[in-house]
This record gives structure tokens, sequence and C-alpha cells, in this order.
């Protein structure tokens, strides 16, 4: 139960969130803020309406893979590996940049991890890489940062539960330079913090950041460029990955290395 439910697509900003958040914490009240407040959230509403005890996290409950039966078939033809979290943080902390598809998408306006593009933000120039080479989006575009949830006040003030990217605490001014892709022009960040349970692939990745002895947050953005939706097939995913700059695909645990 929560004193207070924001709803409408003025739910979505951040900003205001934080600040409405600190502010009910002074006062010892709640605040839910869902992760599809916008209008993408109507028809969950309406079947919450009519059956408001049969539907549990929805969150990752999106389209499915809608290519996923070629996978084992694709996998043979681009010769695809299996991959452990150890070898993604490792690529990662080499400044690559790797797409991540598993299992359903997404339900909302946000990219959690299931249709993901992620890489190590500590790297100074990542985001203008990314948003040049990869999203072909505009430079000011800022990327959002992943930490887990018991580490997020190591590197953020005022950093709130998190999981639907629904706050924007200011990062740790220590970490502004060790983190320049991910930090705002204000010095706030659209921080996703993860759990084992929320999120077992993050979780992972993080946990073997952080017992690699670097810090242990990652950039994430959504899977799609300028003008297209997130995408849901392993075919769109190989397809960005064999005409942009990415540098690896992640698809239900198989690595891809592009074609180019």
């Amino acid at each position: 139960n929560c004193n207070i439910v924001l709803t409408g697509g003025c739910a979505l900003n951040v900003l205001f969130n934080q600040r409405l958040r600190k502010i009910m914490n002074k006062l010892n009240l709640d605040l839910y803020v869902s992760p599809n407040p916008n209008d993408c959230g109507l028809s969950l509403g309406q079947m919450l309406d009519e059956y408001p005890k049969q539907i549990n996290e929805v969150v990752y409950n999106g389209i499915e893979i809608l290519d996923g039966k070629n996978l084992l078939k694709v996998v043979k033809e681009r010769g695809a590996k299996k991959v452990s979290s150890k070898q993604i943080v490792r690529l990662l902390r080499q400044g690559k940049i790797i797409g991540l598809v598993y299992g359903n998408s997404e339900v909302g306006p946000r990219a959690l991890g299931n249709r993901s593009i992620i890489c190590d933000p500590s790297f100074l120039n990542m985001k203008d890489t990314l948003n040049k080479k990869v999203k072909f989006r505009e430079w000011y575009r800022p990327f959002a940062p992943v930490c887990l949830l018991e580490d997020a006040n190591n590197y953020f003030l005022n950093a709130f539960e998190s999981n639907y990217m629904s706050y924007a605490p200011s990062v740790k001014e220590e970490y502004r330079k060790k983190l320049p892709s991910i930090t705002h022009e204000d010095g706030t960040a659209r921080l996703q913090t993860v759990t084992k349970e929320q999120h077992f692939i993050f979780w992972s990745i993080l946990n073997e950041m952080k017992n690699g002895g670097g810090i242990p947050v990652i950039l994430n953005t959504s899977f799609n460029i300028k003008g297209l939706p997130i995408l849901t097939t392993i075919e769109d995913a190989l397809f960005v990955l064999d005409n942009t700059e990415m540098d690896y695909v992640v698809v239900e645990g198989y690595l891809f290395e592009t074609n180019k």
C-alpha cells in the first residue's frame, strides 16, 4: 500500500519523481511509480481493473523473441558460442558495446535488461561513441546507469530503489569524472537498480564487475537505432550488429560476432 501513486506521462519525469520522493521520505510516506505510467499502460490498467488478483509482475512479460525458434539454427550458421557473465565483463572492460536479447521484452517505454545495449560507462567518450556509431542520435542524448541495489548509495546521492528507471539521483562528486558516460550535465543520472530476483543477467554481470575490482556500474540503453522501435527478433538484433559499429550481440546466452 502506498500513500501516493503517480500515473500519466508526467510520471516519466524522473527529476520530479526524485524531488517528490525525497519530500515523501522526510514525511515517512510511500511513493510508487509504475514502469509504464503513460499511455502504454492503458491496456494493462484495464486488465487489472477486470482481473485485479490474476496479474502479478508484468515488466518482463512483453513480446517474446518472435523468431526464437530459429535460435539454434542461427547459432550454427553464425558460429555463436555460449558466453558467461565473466566473459561479458571482460569484453565490457575492453570498451566493447554489446546488445542483449533475453526472454520477453519489457512492458513499458524503457529497456531494463531484456532488450538492452550495454557498455562500460567509465570510458571517457563512450556516450559519444554509442550515440554516433550505434544509436545514430543527437550527441546530447543521455544514457542510464545500472547498479546493484545494495551499491546504489556508494555512487549516487539519495538513491532510492529504482527497478524501472523512475528516479534521477545525483552522481557523487568523486564519481562524476570516473563515470562520465552516464552523468548528465546537471550531475544526475536516471538510475536503474537491480537485485538477483529482479534481473539475474544484470545482477550477474554487475557482481562479476564488483568481484573484479572495477566500478560495478554499467551503461544501459534500449536495443534499437534511431527511428525504429525496440527490437524483438534475432534477425533485427543481428541486422544492428552487422550494420552499425556494435561489437557483439548476446541472445539467450549465445555470443554473436559481426559478419562485417
